[in-house]
């Protein structure tokens, strides 16, 4: 039985960004900046206890796809009484990139840390905008790589993400309704019925299956993003010119050979996981 490739590999690539020679010195490129836009009233405390949240989030993606090209947004909407820390997300591709936030302060920094919301959403933007067809596309890339994420921060251990990943897998299975179609071609059809678990983790064994397949060749997903957004992020993109330079980055066609398999067998995609996770 195959076991989940959970593992990072750190490849240290160059970022694609021009040198400026000032008197001999090459000053190392300055980073792109996360800020807060404050959409509501909220104490000190609040805003210290919120923005370590976001920080923290956005420091462990960098840690493990590398730095954002662009400047990152947070906007953080008050949402008192609320049955979780983070009721609500969704990330904003307009002017501008960044994660519009519904919170409620009243929680715990560690109840915070704990959700997995601003790991899926602050993954989104590792990645272009290719439109509202290919959902699952977007949705699976942010809900494999939210618990990844859990683990640099510390959050999560390799066996809680495994076992999560496992439940969720196995559920959407058990939910999947179109065992005669293939998986992207029922994905449009689960997005309408409001099937939105069934989507977002058919999508994310598609990135299973690429992650798995890369590190057979001897990199990793993570190594792959790290390439791609030192020199190619864009703000929107379509599906397949972004396959093809993923591919372009990877030791072989595995993003598209992949997707080849997920649109033509039928079924809920499968992936085996080790019998001990």
């Amino acid at each position: 039985m195959r076991s989940l490739p959970l593992r990072p590999r750190w490849f240290a690539l160059p970022l694609g960004a021009a040198l400026v020679v000032l008197l001999g010195y090459l000053p190392a490129p300055a980073r792109a900046e996360l800020t807060f836009v404050w959409a509501g009233d909220f104490s000190d405390a609040e805003k210290a206890k919120l923005m370590a949240w976001v920080r923290e989030t956005h420091d462990a993606v960098e840690h493990l796809v590398g730095d954002f090209p662009m400047g990152v947004r947070a906007y953080l909407h008050r949402r008192d009484g609320a049955r979780e820390p983070v009721p609500w997300a969704r990330t904003q591709r307009y002017r501008g990139q960044g994660v519009h936030f519904h919170v409620d302060p009243s929680y715990s920094l560690a109840a915070f840390r704990r959700d997995w919301t601003a790991p899926h959403e602050l993954s989104h933007l590792i990645l272009p905008y290719v439109g509202r067809r290919h959902a699952w596309f977007s949705e699976g890339f942010a809900s494999y790589l939210q618990y990844p994420v859990m683990q640099v921060m510390g959050v999560l251990s390799e066996a809680d993400a495994a076992r999560r990943y496992r439940r969720n897998l196995e559920r959407a299975a058990r939910n999947y309704r179109y065992s005669g179609e293939s998986f992207v071609e029922a994905a449009p059809k689960l997005r309408a019925a409001r099937q939105y678990p069934v989507m977002y983790w058919g999508g994310a064994a598609y990135f299973l299956r690429v992650d798995e397949a890369l590190r057979r060749s001897g990199s990793s997903l993570p190594a792959v993003l790290r390439a791609y957004l030192a020199c190619c992020r864009k703000d929107q993109a379509r599906l397949e010119s972004l396959l093809d330079e993923l591919d372009r980055l990877s030791p072989a066609a595995v993003f598209t050979d992949n997707f080849a398999r997920l649109s033509a067998e039928p079924g809920f995609p499968g992936v085996r996981l080790s019998a001990g996770e």
